[in-house]
Formats: structure tokens, C-alpha cells, sequence
């Protein structure tokens, strides 16, 4: 069987907000365990695109909701 994985792509757009994107990972990862996570940057595209996923598919679901909420539609 082959996990499935929810990755959240987060686009900063400037040094604020991968400062704030810093922090709210590191608050997330601290309140649900240190949880195994993977972060794939990919700076070639427009803007700083990072896409977050982990190890568990509800782990990566509350991650993209929360985040999505903290920072309205994205």
C-alpha cells in the first residue's frame, strides 16, 4: 500500500512573512510532538514556494488548515 501525503504549498512574498512562516511552523511542530517533517524549497518559481508535508496525512490536513486560516485564503 502506498501512504498518501498532503503536501501545503505556502508562497512568502517577502522577509516578513518567512519570518512569521518560521515561527508559526516552529509553534505547530512544538504543540503536536515534533512530528517528521519535510520541507521542499523551491525558489525557481515566482515568489519562495515552500511545500510542507508530514510523515502523517492528518498531520498535513491541520497543518494546511491552520495555516490557511491564520493567514486567510491563500
Amino acid at each position: 500500500m502506498v501512504p498518501q501525503i498532503a503536501e501545503t504549498e505556502v508562497r512568502l512574498t517577502g522577509p516578513e512573512e518567512a519570518d512569521r512562516f518560521s515561527r508559526f511552523l516552529h509553534d505547530f511542530l512544538s504543540e503536536n510532538g515534533f512530528p517528521f517533517v519535510i520541507i521542499h524549497d523551491a525558489p525557481e518559481r515566482l515568489g519562495q514556494l515552500r511545500r510542507v508535508a508530514f510523515e502523517e496525512i492528518g498531520l498535513s490536513l491541520k497543518f494546511a488548515r491552520e495555516w490557511t486560516q491564520g493567514q486567510g485564503a491563500l
